[in-house]
């Protein structure tokens, strides 16, 4: 790993590893010197030096979209969302934390090389579309459109054991008090997962 910026003692800095993988998803310690620009300019100057750390790609850094900036009495914490052709990968975040002056001192995320062999377009353009998507949804759960509040359905890359462009469809229904996400595969209409909250 190659940290970007002033020199670093490595006997301080520690790694956190997943114990079935042994894929790394966090760091901590000192990893950088004071860095130049806004907090999200900083951060991703030490992304793009240090993509190798979550196994990832250069192209994977390149497509991070900011999600948030946010600021505390230990410095500043920004998290980036992973995106695919445009599209928000599912449960693939970064976050960069940084001291005030802009040195980082750590960084946690998992993110996905898998997905560059997906053809966002081509998937979207023969796939089911998104009222399709919302029916077998509500299908699924037992709900019909007249016992739903507003439904949204989104475009998501949701990784499984493979990759998989899908819907993310989410809505509450009324007499039952829930709220469900449903995730719809764009290629076959099946229902990938489901998430239910109850609201009671």
């Amino acid at each position: 790993v190659v940290f970007k910026g002033a020199k670093i003692d490595r006997r301080r800095v520690k790694l956190q590893s997943d114990p079935g993988t042994g894929r790394i998803y966090g760091v901590h310690g000192f990893l950088s010197g004071p860095l130049k620009g806004a907090p999200e300019e900083a951060a991703a100057q030490f992304l793009d030096a240090n993509y190798r750390l979550f196994e990832s790609q250069p192209s994977a850094i390149r497509e991070l979209e900011l999600e948030r900036v946010s600021q505390s009495p230990a410095g500043y914490h920004v998290v980036f969302q992973q995106m695919h052709q445009g599209i928000p990968v599912e449960d693939a975040t970064v976050s960069v934390h940084l001291t005030p002056d802009n040195r980082v001192h750590a960084a946690y995320g998992r993110l996905s090389s898998q997905v560059f062999r997906l053809d966002v377009e081509k998937l979207a353009e023969n796939g089911i579309d998104r009222e399709k998507a919302i029916q077998i949804a509500l299908q699924h759960v037992g709900a019909s459109n007249d016992q739903t509040e507003p439904v949204r359905a989104e475009h998501v890359i949701l990784l499984e054991q493979e990759p998989h462009l899908a819907w993310k469809v989410q809505f509450a229904t009324q007499k039952q008090g829930q709220e469900w996400t449903v995730w719809v595969d764009v290629t076959s209409g099946a229902v990938l997962r489901q998430r239910e909250i109850s609201m009671e």
